[in-house]
């Protein structure tokens, strides 16, 4: 249980940003004081070196001088001691034994301390340094430190060495890290706590939106994540926000679809059942059942509508191989379609009105479907015929333009408002059954402009719509011209 508690918090975004940034943070302070150690320390060491060096110098000037004859080795030891005096400390000649030869102190003819063997080898091979050395003594434990160098006495070679304790120049050492860490310290947890707010200010949005869509994958189409800045996270939450918006709309349009369904589905089923029942238990007379018949067959065909038109549409929205687009004159094809609904038309006595550009032209060419493009003339004259009286005027009008053709369907039916053109385009709406003029027209499913609008949509086009009460509306599609086709004809 802790063991997941730990993953899971190791897991969340704001957690790995913070130690990310304070992983680098802490490297940074370490390096900060890693240099600052190292450059505090040579400063202090630096005066000593250097007089440790001078020193060395004065020495090899006695031992040449010993070599020449010019002073004793009396003389040597007494200058030595002097010199060990100035710099608070010992100096001592190794020979190539390791036996101290000459010194400042009492211990001539004894073996250096075996802490001081690396000192000694290094410079036997010629080199020159310095160091920091650990000694045990009675008194207890002795940091000294110490200088070497090599020489050659009378073609022996011997090893110079001068050390001092350097306990002074460690209080002060280890004063100026503590010096260096207080603050470095103070600064890292400082910079903690801001980099902890700003992680969790950047990662709790984040975390808002997870718990949203976690509730949002459960039905709950209510909730939204708080927009706290103008930043990319804020835009991301804002973007978060309209897209549950949207899901919400989209929910509600998926539960509106399911209600008129059920409700377009159990009209003509119930009326079925109905007559069904009222026939098998004898309540209708025998001599009316070709009347109650032709109700269920026009019933049953109503169905036979919807299911089409619901496929259809389902199609036409999920881009199923709807569409055989080319190249197609336009002119051609309204008067074909219009051609076999002229039976409906003069059925109902309505006069037609056909404007087509100049017969003359080279013909208008459009990048069209002719099947899907007859089924919208089918399915807007039919919604015009529907709501236009007896003795009433349709008018179909082409017109080209420049990179666009104009089709307009134009009736002096009943008209409609402002409501109801918002609604046209809406799956299953319908006008109101009462303003229709045609009694024996078999009820309509409400999919019919929907489909136009999708069709039209598939193909580039436009469809738009006006209306007045009482005066009729008026449908206008526009599609994009096929230039590319036009001047091949022409050439």
């Amino acid at each position: 249980m802790f063991k997941r508690w730990v993953m899971g918090k190791y897991n969340s975004l704001y957690i790995k940003i913070f130690l990310s940034f304070l992983a680098t943070c802490v490297l940074f302070f370490i390096g900060l004081f890693v240099f600052w150690n190292s450059y505090f320390t040579d400063l202090f060491y630096k005066d000593k070196i250097e007089l440790l060096q001078k020193r060395n110098t004065e020495i090899i000037g006695l031992l040449n001088s010993v070599q020449d004859g010019t002073i004793s080795t009396r003389e040597l030891k007494y200058t030595v001691r002097i010199l060990a005096r100035s710099i608070n400390g010992q100096v001592w000649l190794v020979d190539e034994y390791g036996n101290i030869a000459t010194g400042s102190s009492d211990s001539e003819g004894r073996a250096i301390p075996k802490q001081m063997d690396p000192l000694y080898i290094d410079g036997l091979h010629g080199r020159t340094g310095h160091s920091m050395i650990s000694l045990e003594t009675p008194d207890g434990k002795r940091n000294l430190f110490a200088y070497y160098a090599p020489y050659q006495l009378n073609e022996q070679p011997m090893v110079i060495i001068l050390h001092f304790p350097a306990g002074d120049i460690r209080e002060v050492i280890s004063a100026v890290r503590l010096n260096l860490w207080l603050p470095l310290l103070f600064s890292l947890i400082a910079v903690g706590i801001i980099l902890f707010v700003l992680s969790r200010k950047l990662a709790g949005p984040l975390q808002q939106m997870n718990r949203a869509a976690i509730e949002l994958a459960h039905g709950d189409f209510k909730t939204r994540v708080p927009v706290n800045s103008q930043d990319e996270v804020g835009q991301l939450a804002r973007s978060f926000n309209f897209m549950v918006e949207k899901l919400e709309e989209w929910e509600e349009t998926r539960q509106e679809f399911l209600a008129n369904v059920s409700h377009e589905l159990r009209s003509p089923l119930t009326s079925l059942r109905g007559f069904i029942v009222a026939m098998n238990d004898q309540v209708i007379p025998q001599d009316k059942y070709p009347h109650y018949l032709y109700i269920c067959d026009q019933e049953v065909q109503r169905l036979q509508r919807l299911v089409t038109d619901l496929l259809d549409l389902a199609q036409i929205q999920n881009g199923v191989d709807v569409f055989r687009l080319r190249p197609v004159d336009i002119i051609e094809l309204v008067e074909d379609s219009l051609e076999l609904l002229k039976p409906a038309i003069v059925e109902k006595n309505i006069t037609l009105h056909l404007i087509l550009p100049d017969e003359n032209a080279d013909g208008c060419f459009v990048q069209l479907d002719p099947d899907r493009f007859a089924q919208i003339i089918r399915n807007l004259m039919y919604n015009s015929l529907k709501f236009t009286p007896e003795g009433g005027t349709l008018t179909v009008a082409l017109e080209e333009h420049q990179k666009e053709v104009h089709l307009y369907i134009r009736d002096t039916g009943t008209g409609m408002t402002e409501t109801e053109l918002s609604r046209i385009w809406d799956r299953f709406y319908k006008a109101d059954e009462a303003r229709t003029f045609d009694s024996d027209a078999i009820s309509g499913t409400g999919l019919g402009l929907t489909i136009v609008k999708h069709l039209v949509t598939g193909m580039k086009g436009t469809v738009g719509v006006r209306s007045r009460v009482g005066e009729g509306t008026e449908f206008r599609i526009v599609f994009p011209r096929n230039f590319e086709t036009f001047t091949k004809l022409s050439q």
